[in-house]
């Protein structure tokens, strides 16, 4: 007979989780200690969730996508192109891998220790290339666009901040206003 699944243990797998990854990481914190932190058996947890990589996503894709409707909103405030594109990339490359105890780095410690043939359980990142080519549609001048047409460039900014995200974990932050003018004067050149 299949269980049923009732929505606040769901709630409270997800909830601890969270707690857990925040504090220990991806790879310190167990299928357990998930189960027990939201008061579950283990065989429970998998009722649930097939895998602790699914449970992140589950976490990880809600709270990745407010991050980043957040800072479109903030972004859509400025009126200055030069401000504007300054605001996504010091959101998209400091804010957010320091956001939440760094918790962006757990998606970064679960793709690098995910089998080889680990699908990912939803398309996230396509779904962020989206949103930053969109910002940057409304920031970059017209004859500016063609630098959006093949989708590389919002690519490479999340490329980067996989970067940023593992570099934030380890102590190595450079100063941002100086990356963010560097690139702000590469992308609008006088």
């Amino acid at each position: 007979m299949a269980q049923i699944k009732k929505m606040e243990i769901r709630d409270a797998i997800v909830e601890s989780a969270f707690t857990l990854f925040k504090h220990k990481g991806y790879t310190a914190t167990t299928m357990s200690s998930i189960a027990r932190e939201a008061g579950v058996t283990v065989s429970n947890l998998y009722v649930y969730f097939d895998s602790k990589f699914l449970i992140l996503y589950a976490i990880y894709t809600p709270w990745f996508q407010d991050q980043v409707v957040r800072l479109k909103d903030s972004v859509s405030r400025l009126r200055q192109p030069r401000a504007r594109l300054k605001r996504i990339l010091i959101g998209v490359w400091s804010e957010l891998p320091m956001a939440d105890q760094a918790f962006a780095n757990c998606m970064i410690e679960a793709l690098a220790s995910a089998p080889r043939q680990q699908s990912k359980p939803n398309d996230l990142l396509k779904w962020a290339e989206a949103q930053i080519s969109e910002m940057m549609l409304e920031t970059l001048p017209q004859e500016r666009h063609h630098l959006l047409d093949d989708g590389l460039l919002a690519h490479i900014l999340w490329m980067a901040f996989d970067g940023f995200v593992i570099n934030q974990r380890v102590g190595d932050c450079r100063d941002m206003e100086k990356i963010a003018d560097l690139f702000t004067d590469m992308l609008l050149p006088d």
